[in-house]
């Protein structure tokens, strides 16, 4: 259970901020920490900090122990173990990362026809919500982000939704939100059918295969679609790598993935390509990593673009083993080797202001760039066979 204290929104830089708050949570201690004394369950289970720290924040009243609706009083909680059914307490002092701002805050207020905070309405019935996403903010709460996500957004227009499925924070387009668990649940049902066509746009580096008969009429769109001879299919294996969680857990099992790609415009100036991607399966960061393999990567892809990568190593690694556990000279030793390059580098690519937020100790972060917030991959149409279900956004600006 979390309470929240009214949040003050503002922007700043083309990015849409979220002061500071406290947020209080609740919930019922877990069956490992009974006959421990709450110091001791923090100091073993949460290491990130001293128990010297953890002794200060029971005295200041951040964590509570609540045994039958009663506070326990903080010079008893190094002693008092604790019991079943009693409650811990959090109040934490919130920092969320900015957004990038889709629209102005009079324009976010003002739910006219059409738009509702802001997000432009593709559909809308007693059951679903359809959106078209800006890139640059999450879809719903996780990690540091809470109030600056979308269902969270909405939810303070009055509007209760779930989501069918996921986009990165940093991709754009066709969002479908449920407004019932019923309905997510038959939506995510139809979506995983095979009679299930997804399209996405990407803009990637260089003059696409088949690039030469395209017709540059957004009309004749459905057309390239049936002509066959224009497909460029990539079938190779999709894994994810999360340095985060350390190795091995980092590096996941590596799953079949197809994704066939139409190209739809090449733009000679800049020499490159629009294309329309299909994937035929769901799997993280499938398209970017099929267009990093083919030569041709998304323009902007920070992760997956050899010419603006952050994280060199392990684009380097992904192209250069598609199926990891099928390399004989992979040692484990020479995988956690390699691994602690990806670490590495995920710590060299976090910007701190080094100083420190006066009410919680927590490091300031720097904000990112607008650009940063942004990548050329736009989620485009969904259609089923029959026609029954089809939405389709318009086209982002960055395909002309």
């Amino acid at each position: 259970m979390s309470t929240l204290k009214m949040i003050e929104v503002y922007t700043q830089n083309g990015l849409r901020k979220v002061r500071p708050y406290y947020n209080k949570r609740s919930a019922f201690v877990k069956g490992r920490w009974l006959g421990k004394s709450l110091i001791d369950v923090l100091a073993t289970e949460f290491r990130l900090r001293s128990r010297a720290y953890y002794l200060a924040q029971i005295e200041k009243g951040t964590y509570k122990l609540i045994r039958d609706g009663v506070p326990l009083v903080p010079s008893h909680l190094m002693t008092v173990t604790i019991k079943n059914h009693d409650v811990l307490e959090t109040t934490a002092h919130k920092h969320e990362p900015p957004v990038k701002q889709w629209c102005s805050q009079s324009m976010e207020a003002d739910d006219s026809a059409g738009r509702i905070a802001g997000f432009d309405i593709v559909f809308e019935d007693e059951t679903i919500l359809v959106i078209d996403k800006p890139s640059g903010i999450p879809i719903h709460p996780t990690g540091q982000f809470y109030q600056n996500t979308i269902t969270e957004v909405l939810k303070s227009h009055g509007v209760n939704v779930l989501p069918c499925y996921r986009l990165d924070k940093i991709t754009s387009g066709l969002l479908i939100l449920a407004k019932n668990s019923q309905s997510a649940g038959e939506i995510q049902k139809n979506i995983r059918s095979r009679d299930m066509s997804k399209y996405y746009l990407a803009r990637v580096k260089g003059k696409f295969p088949h690039s030469e008969s395209i017709l540059n009429n957004d009309n004749a769109v459905d057309s390239i679609f049936a002509d066959t001879s224009n497909i460029t299919i990539e079938s190779s294996p999709i894994y994810s790598i999360d340095p985060k969680r350390q190795f091995p857990a980092g590096l996941s099992a590596s799953r079949d993935a197809i994704t066939k790609f139409y190209p739809i415009r090449y733009i000679s100036h800049a020499d490159e390509t629009v294309v329309a991607c299909k994937p035929t399966t769901g799997r993280t960061h499938q398209i970017r990593i099929h267009l990093a393999r083919l030569g041709h990567p998304i323009v902007n892809d920070s992760v997956y673009c050899s010419y603006v990568t952050r994280y060199p190593e392990r684009l380097k690694f992904i192209i250069q083993f598609p199926r990891w556990e099928d390399q004989r000279d992979l040692s484990t030793e020479k995988l956690r080797t390699i691994f602690q390059k990806f670490i590495e580098e995920t710590k060299n690519n976090c910007q701190t202001m080094k100083t420190l937020c006066s009410e919680c100790d927590t490091i300031e972060l720097k904000d990112p760039l607008p650009s940063d917030l942004e990548l050329w991959l736009h989620a485009w149409r969904y259609e089923d066979t029959e026609g029954k279900f089809k939405f389709e956004t318009n086209l982002p600006s960055w395909v002309h």
